[in-house]
């Protein structure tokens, strides 16, 4: 009895040693063994607008973004997954946008640092640095200057080769959900697409000769610059084509230039739009120092108009420029697309791509004449 009482306590000792050797080697191949769900550390290579490959974090890696360019802001604000996630803007990011709208879209807009870049786009890398970038969107050769040797990914939003804002704001949507991982129906391309069928439909129905409109740049101190046809920085051409609407400047200037009264009144549009500076407002009041603007065809007629505004002007790309041929047309050709209709297109527009609901005030706000300073 005794022989088997020993026999079973030193089979139940065997059984716990081995369990628990069992045990230490499990634990020490599971430290062995890799992690393979380790995309969060895996970076990748994207290619910028410009043509650069771009070794960038993986996208759960990305905190801090900084973004020089400020057109494409307004893109970044649809598809990056945080909006905190935004540690600094250029100055000039928020400078021809809506303040009701961007109280929706973007409310913390004026706390984000903006001392790291000058107007005229300079940088200071030290204060850069402390915002702790983990990418940097810019544009250009211009904005380039003080990001060479910083030694963070920069990545390039502009391409010579884009001139349509179509095809720009595509662009920028796409490498910004590319980087970001965001995978949506609805986005710029979609809006784009609805915006070209309707507005198809609508000009099918025109039978009247097309309005002749001029598009004005900036009128400051005395220079008014005018749009011709479209270039990297003008895309008054591209708008008008796209409203059935004749660019009067088209033929004479290549993206802007600056002309004098007298061309203008050779010109003599039906129409005028108002990119920024002087608002349409003193053009109507004809208030403008040396500046006659009563002889012409569009202010008898008071169609002189402040191109919108809303996170950014839609006279440039801009996340709501899909939008931007069928105000174009509601103003043109009223009796095909009323006011209130374009409205109606307004608000589907910001339901669907900005998730935010519009209401009487905000699109009062939006399409108003702006304020005479």
């Amino acid at each position: 009895m005794k022989k088997t009482i020993l026999f079973l306590l030193t089979l139940a000792s065997m059984i716990f040693s081995f369990a628990a050797c069992s045990s230490d080697i499990d634990a020490s191949k599971r430290t062995e063994i890799p992690d393979t769900d380790n995309s969060a550390s895996v970076s990748k290579i994207i290619t910028d607008l410009a043509g650069n490959k771009v070794e960038i974090p993986a996208v759960a890696d990305i905190e801090h973004v900084v973004i020089i360019t400020p057109p494409v802001t307004s893109v970044l604000l649809e598809v990056i997954p945080n909006k905190d996630m935004i540690a600094g803007l250029s100055p000039k990011a928020f400078v021809y946008s809506n303040a009701d709208v961007m109280a929706k879209l973007f409310p913390q807009y004026t706390n984000i640092d903006t001392t790291f870049v000058g107007d005229d786009f300079s940088i200071n890398q030290e204060a850069l640095l402390q915002l702790n970038p983990d990418i940097i969107l810019y544009y250009g050769e211009v904005q380039k200057k003080g990001l060479e040797n910083i030694g963070l990914p920069t990545i390039n939003l502009f391409s010579p080769k884009l001139t349509d804002p179509k095809d720009v704001t595509s662009a920028w949507d796409n490498l910004l959900r590319e980087i970001f991982e965001i995978d949506s129906s609805e986005n710029i391309i979609t809006e784009w697409k609805h915006s070209d069928e309707r507005a198809a439909a609508l000009l099918d129905k025109q039978t009247e000769e097309p309005k002749r409109a001029l598009w004005v740049f900036s009128n400051m101190s005395g220079s008014l610059v005018v749009a011709g046809s479209s270039s990297f920085d003008a895309y008054a051409e591209s708008f008008f084509e796209k409203a059935g609407i004749v660019n009067v400047a088209a033929d004479t200037i290549k993206g802007t230039a600056e002309v004098d009264m007298e061309q203008i009144y050779q010109w003599n549009p039906d129409m005028i739009f108002i990119f920024h500076n002087v608002p349409a407002q003193a053009y109507l009041n004809n208030t403008i120092s040396g500046q006659d603007w009563s002889l012409l065809d569009a202010w008898k007629n008071k169609e002189i108009y402040d191109i919108p505004q809303t996170a950014y002007s839609w006279g440039a790309p801009c996340a709501d420029s899909p939008l931007m041929p069928l105000w174009l047309i509601s103003k043109a050709y009223p009796e095909l697309l009323s006011e209130e209709d374009f409205r109606e297109e307004l608000s589907g527009y910001y339901s669907r791509l900005h998730n935010v609901t519009l209401t009487e005030e905000d699109m009062n706000s939006i399409l108003s004449y702006r304020s005479v300073k």
